[in-house]
């Protein structure tokens, strides 16, 4: 039964990130496309969570934990700028909270888990745990920041991404990955990959759709 729930998260995770990306190719379609970027965040983290069949209360507060902390470093981010640099939130994600969305921390949660499992895979040593997961967190971003103003995810000045801005997401990972690694957690992989894999793929597909390759 849990072998056919991954199965069946997996191919909702592609499907959806994948089906998503193509349709925004098309400009009457994006509005509405990039409306339901929070759904289908949100849709993701269920999925994994019904699929890696953990509910146990440890795994719950965990995740408050980290999704509360996501939220927190980006509304000190993006009320100071002395953070990540000077950046404003758009409107495909959603509600906001000070001028940062609130589905922001479902993806640093979304982002955590899946690199956490991925790397435990890997590594024994916990200290390799946090880092080589730090360091995939920090390469996801950099694939989608490019992409943030034409998605109007969030807006950099002259669109110019600062150093700064990765060096924070290292940091920030870091003491999440720490997190993860204390509470010892053991994730599906499969699953850990496909969602990491399936967001990937949504943007490296906008890559062609802006001729950002």
């Amino acid at each position: 039964m849990i072998k056919n729930k991954v199965f069946i998260s997996i191919v909702f995770m592609f499907f959806f990130n994948i089906f998503g990306s193509f349709l925004l190719f098309f400009p009457s379609l994006k509005e509405v496309v990039l409306a339901l970027t929070p759904v289908n965040l949100v849709g993701m983290l269920f999925l994994f969570i019904w699929a890696n069949s953990d509910y146990s209360f440890k795994l719950i507060k965990t995740m408050i934990v980290i999704f509360l902390l996501g939220i927190f470093v980006e509304l000190l981010g993006v009320a100071t700028g002395l953070i990540f640099g000077s950046y404003s939130y758009g409107n495909s994600l959603g509600l906001q909270f000070f001028g940062t969305p609130l589905v922001i921390g479902v993806n640093w949660l979304m982002l955590s888990l899946a690199t956490y499992g991925i790397s435990k895979a890997f590594f024994n040593k916990n200290i390799l745990i946090v880092v080589f997961a730090s360091i995939m967190m920090v390469f996801a971003d950099y694939i989608i920041e490019p992409l943030s103003g034409y998605l109007d995810f969030w807006h950099w000045p002259l669109e110019e991404i600062p150093i700064q801005n990765y060096i924070a997401w290292f940091v920030v990972s870091l003491a999440i990955q720490m997190i993860l690694v204390k509470k010892n957690f053991k994730f599906n992989t499969k699953l850990c990959a496909a969602l990491l894999l399936s967001q990937i793929s949504f943007f490296i597909i906008q890559y062609f759709n802006y001729g950002l390759f």
